[in-house]
Parts: C-alpha cells; sequence; structure tokens
C-alpha cells in the first residue's frame, strides 16, 4: 500500500505543475484555469444537457466508463443532488480537496463532505476542458462549473481498476 501511495505522490509530483504551465499558457496567463477564455469548439456547460440514454445500452456504459464519462456523472450526481451516486465515483481511498472544506480523505469523509455541502438538487452549469489519458492506468480530467454565481474550476485524477474508472484525486477551488 505504501508504494501504491508513493506512485501516486510522484505521478502527481510531476504532473500538476506541468499541467498548470501548460493550461496557463494556452490562454495567455491565468483566465486559461478559469475557464473564461474557452475555445470555440468547447462542450456545451449546461449541467441538464447531460447526455441521454438514446444509445445502446452497452454503448452506454461503455461512453459513461470512461474518464470523460465518469466527470459528467459526477456532475450530474451534483445536478440532482444524490450524495450516494457521487461517493459511488470515487475509489475507497481518494482524497477530494473542496474549496472551503476540510481535505476529504476516504469513502466516509467523502461522504461526510458532500452531506454537508448538498442540501438537496443543485443547479449549475459546467464544462469540460481537457481530458488527457496517462497510459492505460490514469487520466486526468480540468472542468470548470458555476454553482450560485460562484466559479469554480475542479482537477480530477482518475484510476483504472478491474472495476473501470473511478475518480481518485479531485481538488476543486474558486477561480477569479
Amino acid at each position: 500500500m505504501h508504494k501504491i501511495l508513493q506512485g501516486r505522490s510522484l505521478l502527481l509530483a510531476t504532473l500538476v505543475p506541468a499541467l498548470l504551465v501548460t493550461g496557463c499558457a494556452s490562454g495567455g496567463g491565468t483566465e486559461a484555469m478559469g475557464g473564461s477564455a474557452a475555445s470555440p469548439g468547447a462542450p456545451s456547460s449546461d449541467m441538464s444537457s447531460m447526455p441521454t440514454e438514446s444509445a445502446s445500452p452497452s454503448e452506454s456504459m461503455e461512453a459513461k466508463n470512461t474518464p470523460k464519462g465518469i466527470v459528467q456523472s459526477y456532475f450530474g450526481a451534483i445536478k440532482a443532488g444524490k450524495v450516494d451516486d457521487v461517493v459511488a465515483l470515487f475509489d475507497n481511498d481518494a482524497v477530494v480537496a473542496l474549496e472551503g472544506a476540510a481535505t476529504a480523505d476516504g469513502t466516509d469523509a467523502i461522504r461526510k463532505a458532500y452531506q454537508g455541502m448538498m442540501t438537496g438538487p443543485m443547479s449549475g452549469t459546467y464544462t469540460i476542458e481537457d481530458t488527457e489519458k496517462l497510459g492505460d492506468t490514469y487520466a486526468l480530467v480540468r472542468a470548470t462549473s458555476q454553482q450560485d454565481s460562484q466559479n469554480y474550476r475542479e482537477f480530477f485524477i482518475l484510476e483504472k481498476s478491474s472495476n473501470g474508472w473511478k475518480i481518485d484525486r479531485l481538488i476543486s477551488n474558486q477561480s477569479s
């Protein structure tokens, strides 16, 4: 277990600075991280325009079990106010750092954090800014969202296991 955590820490220490530099460089400043300089081809940001179940069941499950699909499911569960659905998207040993809240480490702490934050369905919008797979095991997803006139940026690290993709780390903070 210690070697796994050590490997994850090394992965984070290597990737996060590189992604921050790349994100800031792409928009000419820190605004690129805030999402205000989204590219013309950016996906729809309305949370109500979540993918529908019009595809065949196997295609729907395959699309949902991608890093992007997991993050879309996360925002859909937030919008629906379903804490259990949110928590189910995380690894058992995931770590979540949300704006203004203590870092939640593990399923129980993550559940408590979201129960304190979500009191029912929530309105809001989101945009998935960037998705990148790192080999067969890890993926990074960068998103922006808006809740109650507050703009946030989210950085997800997902890990693939025999059960599919799960959120392993989430960092969310307000953008200026």
